[in-house]
């Protein structure tokens, strides 16, 4: 079962992805106080909730932290809060996969995670199959 990440400091946005990822993924929440004091499990998927003082703030710095700890090929799923285009485009300059605006679509969302899942899962089977080559 691949370990899910949510970074968010809301719990509707928890309860929202724990209903999604239910009995399909293993999911763990961490605020952002543990994103701050680096402790957080490694996981396969990451998504992270940026409301909008975050967005407004700035999310780059979040985004590289997790890439930094758990490696520059590992998927993040943005939930964007009222986000401009501008916002949208930094986040995923920043280095996440994806992102969502709203996670009131339960069906979309899922299938965000579901892509990630994918694309996580191909990264590992072509990593294995580049090592046997060698």
């Amino acid at each position: 079962m691949e370990k899910v990440l949510l970074f968010s400091n809301s719990k509707k946005v928890f309860e929202v992805t724990n209903t999604i990822t239910s009995g399909k993924y293993k999911l763990s929440w961490c605020t952002y106080d543990s994103l701050k004091e680096n402790q957080y499990p490694h996981s396969d998927i990451i998504i992270m909730h940026f409301d909008r003082k975050m967005t407004k703030d700035g999310t780059f710095e979040s985004i590289i932290k997790v890439k930094g700890r758990l490696g520059h090929a590992i998927p993040i799923l943005a939930l964007i809060e009222e986000g401009d285009p501008q916002d949208i485009f930094s986040i995923l300059n920043a280095g996440a996969y994806d992102y969502l605006e709203k996670t009131d679509d339960m069906q979309k969302y899922k299938k965000k995670i579901d892509e990630l899942a994918l694309w996580n899962w191909y990264l590992k089977h072509s990593n294995q199959k580049n090592s046997s080559d060698d």
